[in-house]
């Protein structure tokens, strides 16, 4: 027998795989499917509410609509490139042909009357905030006590239907706990007080708190490190799309600044308010607009670029019986919700006849909307909370286990996730649709130290390190992060803990394309300039090139999105390009001879080292350590310096032209350095003194050098299209003469496998070859693709990706290994 609510599950089940659809074609906005059907000529109808419908799963669509739906779906490739829309009789249809007739024939009778499924949503929104008396944490508005209290009793957790529970069966065992969701992953310490509030980047790589010292602090949640600067301001705090963040006057809390998250400078005009204090902020739905709300219920939309705003409502005309949270749904609409128990449909024409909802709640202390607006969390100053579905009828599920004052609620952008934080000192995990717990709680503020190893010593104004209180708490947009602010003055920013899924079928059919070495490209990432280096910073999340038109390029390696705008400043000369060891520095030749050394983090900014070259900078690279950095110049002299203090300590002149090829020894022990004469010298890093020269080969430059990652090889790129090899110990070749000519062109680079495995070159003649280190031969066939030279290659850190930069302006990315 089907339990009653088999075909609710089975409907958000279904609407999971045409999500997981959705996202595998390019995550299209609903707009952009419905723009799509109306241009295939296929006669496909897509409202943006059908499509809400489906995805959320609200409901189950009719068959034909359902096919049309999936039919535009697929008229996208695997890359979310346009392609045609497939026909009725596709194969890949079958599936959904079959498992919308399952669906159907579980659907109830029209009579009956079933709760609407809560569905997942992209955007989340942080939960409304609180305006505290300035140097005292935040709480929410006592409970008049003349109000009843709706919220009922805690029942007994129930078994899921269907599966009966340990009472019934005879079983004495207790169920097993919650599993364990996140991880604790950085502390951030350096607060001068309470923190107030913590919000997310939307794209998560950023953190912004907000602390009682009237300091907005920017954090990379990746490092945990800080940026140089801190913003004057308070809460709340949100960051756009368009790369601002929006922070609230601290002295005026009507107004609100805008500033840039690259360089944190204004970026628009002050954005001033008349009335109360602002209470938070949300998107509204065209990207330009915001949303505000006070702490007297009033709305606002302004227009960031122009300082523009008009009122939305107005609690003296309209009474929406002080909203208090914000969410922008998928289709469109800006909901709110507050005292009442009501939703209110913002941009509707009369937005004062907000939709009921119940059982009633009287006075919440705190409020939030699930990013789908189904559903509405609420949480007290005496402890109590609950949840309620936005329609009538639905009953009201309490969350049992506070001790004390809830302080904020936030939900996952999925929906499927509450967390609530309190005076007790917990972070609690909440399944909203069942009220059981989804975790054990987290009690991040317990402790003095941290993963990043930060102390409360280090705070000049530390906070009460007695006080447990947990004032705000906030998800990333993935849902991969989770940040809490403590009273005690520090943030801790937590990672998800789940387990890994199964491998698909694609994954297993990607690693055995990779085990017979076959490297599977990616999609090509067009500059439109001339790339020539590429470097991977060693944590594997930035791959940084250079152009011909002397700017750096930062890009994300597995999306090749654009990781911020073109560095142009100083003017950077192409060939010379290295991170430090640790990540710490991104080093680049500018024009005048100097060297600039940047922060990865906040790369828009840099300091000058004077190298004293008498001609231009063509190659740098950092010791193992850290300690030391060398510079290959057109004056044909290697320069060695101490990093820490941007000392010169050495100046090697062996060389008879310039230099355009350093590598250092994985031990640190030696530097290599080849040249446009020909040799390839091996240097004593210590002694300073030369102590291999390998002559003249093939009449030509020798482009690159580099170490085997166990030192036991030197490999050279020539200008006769060969690689040669030597034992770097002995001086001996490996082999008769090295590798050969593989290329039909001179070979511009070269970069070992971290493996220390296989050897990749890249060629004048627009082709990369991978060689067996060992054996010498070549492995597999070349990778094409680029239309002019190959100027530069490197692997990432972890072995798995090949990126190449052409000078046609394309930087191409191969995986070469699973992992």
């Amino acid at each position: 027998m089907e339990p009653p609510n088999s075909f609710d599950e089975e409907l958000r089940a279904f609407a999971a795989e045409l999500r997981a659809l959705r996202d595998e074609r390019g995550h299209r906005s609903y707009r952009e499917l419905a723009g799509r059907a109306g241009r295939s000529d296929s006669g496909i109808r897509l409202p943006v509410a059908t499509q809400s419908d489906a995805f959320s799963g609200k409901r189950l669509l009719g068959f034909d609509t359902l096919m049309g739906l999936v039919r535009i779906l697929y008229a996208y490739d695997a890359f979310g490139q346009e392609i045609a829309v497939p026909p009725h009789s596709a194969p890949e249809l079958e599936r959904w042909r079959r498992d919308w007739r399952a669906l159907a024939a579980l659907r109830p009778a029209p009579t009956g009357r079933r709760a609407a499924a809560p569905g997942p949503a992209p955007e989340p929104v942080p939960a409304a905030g609180r305006a505290p008396a300035r140097g005292a944490a935040p709480a929410p508005p006592p409970v008049p006590a003349s109000e009843p209290l709706p919220c009922p009793e805690p029942q007994p957790a129930r078994a899921p239907a269907g599966r009966g529970n340990a009472e019934e069966s005879g079983a004495s065992a207790a169920p097993p706990p919650p599993p364990v969701l996140f991880t604790p992953r950085h502390r951030l310490s350096r607060h001068a007080g309470a923190v107030w509030s913590v919000a997310f980047s939307t794209d998560g790589r950023l953190l912004a708190t907000t602390c009682e010292d009237d300091r907005v602090r920017i954090w990379h949640t990746a490092t945990g490190k800080q940026f140089a600067a801190s913003l004057p301001g308070t809460f709340p705090v949100l960051f756009t799309p368009e790369g601002r963040i929006l922070v609230t006057d601290a002295g005026n809390r009507t107004t609100v600044h805008q500033f840039s998250t690259g360089t944190l400078s204004p970026a628009g005009p002050p954005l001033v308010g008349t009335g109360a204090p602002i209470r938070m902020m949300a998107a509204a739905p065209e990207p330009a607009l915001l949303a505000v709300l006070d702490f007297e219920g009033d709305v606002r939309l302004w227009n960031p670029a122009s300082g523009d705003g008009a009122a939305l409502i107005d609690s003296e005309v309209q009474d929406p019986q002080e909203l208090r949270t914000l969410v922008q749904v998928p289709d469109g609409r800006l909901l709110g919700a507050g005292y009442g128990a009501r939703v209110w449909d913002l941009l509707h024409p009369h937005p004062g006849t907000g939709e009921p909802i119940g059982p009633r709640v009287d006075a919440p202390g705190v409020l939030a909307l699930s990013p789908d607006g189904r559903l509405v969390a609420f949480g007290r100053a005496d402890g109590t909370a609950g949840v309620l579905g936005t329609r009538p009828g639905l009953p009201l599920v309490p969350l049992a286990g506070h001790r004390g004052a809830i302080h904020a609620l936030a939900f996952r952008a999925d929906g499927r996730l509450l967390a609530s934080t309190s005076a007790d000192g917990t972070v609690r995990l909440w399944d909203p649709r069942t009220g059981l717990p989804a975790a054990p709680p987290l009690t991040p503020h317990d402790g003095a130290e941290g993963a990043d190893g930060a102390d409360r010593a280090d705070r000049a104004d530390p906070a009460d390190p007695a006080d447990p209180a947990i004032n705000g708490v906030a998800f990333s947009p993935d849902g991969r992060l989770l940040a809490t602010a403590g009273a005690d003055g520090t943030v801790v920013l937590y990672e998800r803990a789940a387990p890994a899924p199964a491998p698909t079928v694609a994954t297993r059919a990607l690693a055995t394309a990779v085990r017979a070495r076959r490297p599977v490209q990616l999609p090509p990432v067009k500059v439109g300039s001339a790339l020539v280096r590429v470097a991977f910073a060693p944590s594997g999340q930035v791959l940084a090139t250079t152009t011909g038109e002397r700017s750096v390029l930062l890009h994300d390696p597995v999306t090749g999105r654009a990781l911020g705008e073109a560095l142009v400043d100083p003017p950077t000369l192409p060939w010379a390009l290295a991170f430090t060891s640790d990540g710490g520095l991104l080093a680049t030749a500018s024009v005048g001879r100097s060297v600039c050394l940047r922060d990865p983090d906040e790369p828009w900014s840099g300091r000058a080292v004077e190298t004293g070259h008498t001609g231009a900078v063509k190659k740098i690279a950092f010791s193992p350590d850290g300690r030391q950095m060398a510079t290959g110049g057109a004056d044909a002299t290697v320069r060695l310096w101490d990093r820490a203090t941007g000392q010169l300590t050495a100046s090697l002149t062996e060389h008879t032209n310039e230099v355009v090829g350093l590598a250092y020894s994985p031990y640190g022990l030696h530097l290599a350095s080849s040249g446009a004469d020909g040799q390839v010298l091996l240097w004593d890093k210590h002694l300073r003194a030369l102590v291999g020269r390998f002559g003249r080969l093939g009449g030509g430059t020798a482009w690159a050098v580099g170490f085997s990652p166990d030192g036991g090889r030197l490999a050279a790129a020539l200008a006769d299209g060969g690689v040669r090899f030597w034992e770097p110990l002995t001086g001996l070749p490996v082999g008769s003469a090295g590798f050969g000519a593989g290329h039909t062109g001179a070979v511009y680079d070269l970069a070992f496998s971290p493996d220390g495995e296989l050897l990749a070159s890249a060629g004048e003649d627009g082709r990369v070859l991978l060689w067996d280190v060992t054996s010498g031969e070549r492995v597999g066939h070349p990778l094409t693709g680029h239309t002019g030279a190959v100027n530069g290659l490197a692997f990432s850190p972890d072995g798995t990706l090949l990126a190449t930069a052409g000078r046609d302006g394309t930087l191409r990315r191969w995986i070469v290994g699973s992992g």
